[in-house]
């Protein structure tokens, strides 16, 4: 009866432990499988930031903690920012912000920790407020004080000094005005006035030092925002790219409206010439 049990104990062994094994080599393969089928595909990626970059309402970002999809905020016109995470399943909004003061002009993702990843949703209105909402749980970490500003042009986020956290830069005022990004204080504020619509923030001229540039035509220096060189003409929309290697970032304009590119070397002081 003994030597009966051990032979019929074997065979259910062997079968639980196959089972199992099926139940394992199933789940490496279902579980990647359901969610490969759940993140968006190229071309949905690619909308994505198309829209991102060529809207000033919207911003795309990745999920904290890695899940798939996407997520983008939405600045819309009825006072709130709004956040929907959007997969292969669809999209759904998972955050709402309380009522702004003012219509959303402008909603961005920001570094501002230092860690490379972002971390921030930053938000300018008609009014001249300024939001700071953390990524992890949508909760507001700032808001500039009521009618301490009567309108923020433009805004980008940088380091513009020797912490590792980042700064908001921004036009407030038609004066330059730094808000360091870990304590939310005011850093600095220009003297000088100056009118635009987009800044941008980067050595462009190899000094080792971050200037800022303006869709104005300015490149100003960015310890003092008084002008370094403003001899040419930008158009509306400006972005900073290192296009030949060398480097050195380039100051690359086009207007919205359609029409030539410019792109111009600040070390040299010149347009580039493609010849």
């Amino acid at each position: 009866m003994i030597a009966q049990t051990r032979i019929l104990s074997f065979p259910v062994a062997l079968v639980r432990g196959s089972a199992f094994f099926i139940f394992l080599v199933l789940m490496l393969v279902l579980v990647p499988l359901a969610q490969a089928q759940n993140e968006l595909t190229y071309e949905q990626y690619r909308d994505l930031a198309r829209a991102s970059y060529r809207m000033d309402h919207l911003a795309v970002f990745e999920p904290l903690q890695g899940e798939e999809g996407m997520y983008f905020a939405l600045a819309e016109r009825f006072g709130t920012v709004q956040v929907i995470k959007v997969d292969g399943r669809g999209g759904e909004r998972v955050w709402r912000s309380n009522q702004l003061d003012g219509i959303p002009v402008e909603v961005i993702a920001a570094d501002l920790s230092g860690d490379t990843l972002d971390d921030s949703l930053i938000c300018r209105t008609t009014t001249g407020q300024v939001y700071i909402w953390a990524m992890e749980g949508f909760t507001l970490q700032w808001e500039s004080l009521q009618g301490e500003y009567d309108q923020i042009s433009c805004f980008t986020t940088a380091n513009m000094d020797d912490d590792p956290a980042g700064e908001i830069i921004m036009l407030a005022d038609r004066k330059i005005v730094y808000i360091d990004g870990e304590t939310y204080s005011k850093e600095f504020t220009g003297l000088n006035d100056y009118n635009a619509s987009m800044i941008r923030c980067g050595d462009v001229d190899a000094d080792g030092r971050m200037e800022i540039i303006l869709n104005s035509g300015q490149v100003l220096d960015g310890n003092t925002a008084d002008i370094e060189w403003e001899d040419q003409t930008f158009y509306h929309r400006i972005e900073l790219l290192d296009i030949d290697a060398d480097g050195i970032l380039e100051v690359l304009t086009e207007d919205v409206q359609g029409g030539p590119m410019k792109v111009f070397d600040v070390d040299y002081r010149s347009e580039v010439r493609f010849q």
